[in-house]
């Protein structure tokens, strides 16, 4: 394999929206019907999917459902009262309501305020919400759900309406095409905008007032949906949109919004690392009543099982060639697969100083090259995570290309190989050269380089190591190796490479037994 293709995995990155319509796909009536009490005049919600206050996603749009503790308001001439009775037992697609007194008019308009909420005129949207389940929008009645509707009385002194939802919601269902472990959870999801998405509003017979959105009290320009409790739980990752896996629904205020941001929280409850995906969406308009779908395959860099070498093996043979189904996936496990004879095609080149790696290796730079790197390379540990095995980790650092080095310091890439900086030359056959070869930078900036494109990324992905008969991973998420293509002096066993971790950038040496990466491209 060459050693410059060996990062060329595309991170795919598809954030897709749709707006939905509230379609009626499913009902379902846990509640028992009673009577209505003497004294009290009884309201009906009509058998539609506009009626319902509980959310559930369909894979269209978002059908409501009445839940216990579910209670209406109707304006009785300026006067707002309250339903005193209603017989939601349970989840329920019908509802009755009950008002003490009669009423006579042939109409009254209907509030829906949220469950718990004890003022007809007001309604708090959350900026914080939290769903319990996948696909279980229980939380939007006390998150901020709102309704409004006219009540028209039957023949048989009934009133009947069909509640018109009056708040806006976001069905979220992240997934990640290259796949993560069961252990890999997405803990909450927060958005943010320029205005303000969240807070208590003013509300009458029409709906949320929205003109005066600076002037709503307790207001908030993020929501934070936390998901099965938050850290360290949360919903499955599937590796293409699944609703009933993952569907998480958000309540918000209806409205257009700039500097739109999705924020996804990932933990990974094997490695401990926790890390978050962001996409701006710019501009958009959310409507009262409708549903947004937001599917996205989360940008989360890739690493392949396929970038572990031994060195100088042969070519295309990584340490797990033939036994993939095998590789170990967290540290200090072992395997009984790891090479272990010099018959085995994995197997390190067992050429001599000063011979060149000729095979996996060859195009990796030489030990002079490595000594660049480490002293001019201007070294920045980036944080952010990233996937390997199914498994989130994070940490990496960041080295200038050698081309960048080799036209700062006014030299050519040849110069870079022929001497290292200290103008000694590592590959000549000196096998007193390697004595003074190691050396470290501690001098580290913390982020991303300001041009990326200058720098070559080197993720933490750590070694695997020679443990007895069996191969060890170790380190990953806190150091790696990479290989040079310069053998060690005086022995056929070691071979130099380059080692980042946190606090520092080394050229060294290492075993060539243990298995190393080649060199990002």
């Amino acid at each position: 394999m060459n050693c410059q293709k060996l990062w060329a995995l595309p991170v795919l990155a598809l954030f897709t929206l749709a707006s939905c319509s509230n379609e009626d796909t499913a009902q379902e009536s846990n509640g028992k019907q009673k009577e209505t009490p003497a004294g009290m005049t009884e309201f009906v919600a009509k058998e539609e999917v506009s009626t319902r206050t509980m959310g559930e996603y369909s894979g269209s749009g978002v059908d409501f459902y009445w839940t216990q503790g579910d209670k209406l308001w109707i304006n009785n001439d300026g006067s707002l009262v309250q339903s005193s009775d209603e017989d939601i037992t349970g989840k329920a697609a019908n509802a009755k309501f009950s008002f003490t007194g009669s009423l006579n008019a042939q109409s009254y308009p209907v509030r829906y305020t949220g469950q718990g909420n004890s003022a007809g005129d007001k309604v708090t949207i959350k900026s914080e919400q939290d769903q319990a389940a996948p696909n279980d929008g229980s939380h939007i009645g006390t998150d901020g759900d709102c309704g409004t509707a006219t009540a028209t009385k039957g023949a048989d002194g009934k009133y009947e309406f069909t509640l018109s939802h009056k708040a806006s919601y976001i069905t979220f269902t992240p997934y990640y095409s290259y796949e993560f472990s069961e252990d890999v959870k997405v803990t909450q999801i927060k958005v943010t905008a320029d205005e303000v998405l969240a807070g208590t509003f003013d509300f009458d017979d029409n709906g949320l007032k929205l003109t005066s959105r600076e002037s709503v009290s307790n207001s908030g320009k993020t929501i934070t949906l936390k998901l099965n409790g938050g850290h360290p739980n949360g919903f499955t990752i599937p590796t293409s949109p699944a609703y009933a896996k993952n569907a998480a629904i958000m309540v918000l205020a209806p409205g257009t919004y700039n500097n739109f941001t999705v924020e996804y929280s990932l933990y990974d409850q094997k490695t401990a690392v926790a890390g978050t995906v962001t996409k701006n969406y710019g501009e958009l308009t959310f409507y009262a009543g409708k549903n947004k779908k937001v599917a996205a395959d989360l940008a989360v860099p890739h690493y392949a099982s396929d970038i572990y070498y031994m060195w100088d093996a042969a070519v295309d043979q990584h340490i797990w060639k033939g036994y993939e189904n095998d590789q170990l996936t967290l540290n200090d496990a072992k395997s009984s697969n790891y090479p272990k004879v010099a018959t085995d095609s994995r197997w390190y080149n067992t050429a001599a100083y000063p011979t060149a790696a000729s095979r996996s290796a060859a195009n990796c730079p030489n030990a002079n090259e490595i000594r660049w790197y480490v002293q001019h390379g201007d070294p920045h540990w980036d944080s952010s995570i990233w996937s390997i095995t199914k498994h989130l980790y994070a940490g990496g650092m960041w080295l200038k290309k050698g081309s960048v080095i080799a036209a700062e310091q006014h030299k050519t890439s040849q110069d870079l190989k022929n001497a290292a900086p200290n103008g000694k030359n590592y590959t000549n056959g000196d096998v007193n050269s390697f004595k003074d070869y190691a050396i470290s930078n501690t001098t580290i900036t913390n982020g991303k380089p300001a041009n990326l494109s200058n720098y070559i990324y080197f993720p933490a992905v750590g070694l695997y190591i020679q443990s007895g008969q069996d191969g060890q991973l170790k380190s990953v998420g806190s150091r790696a190796f990479y290989w040079s293509s310069t053998a060690r002096p005086f022995t056929n066993l070691i071979a130099y490479n380059l080692l980042i971790e946190q606090g520092k950038v080394a050229a060294g040496y290492g075993a060539r037994a243990n298995a190393h990466c080649l060199w990002p491209k």
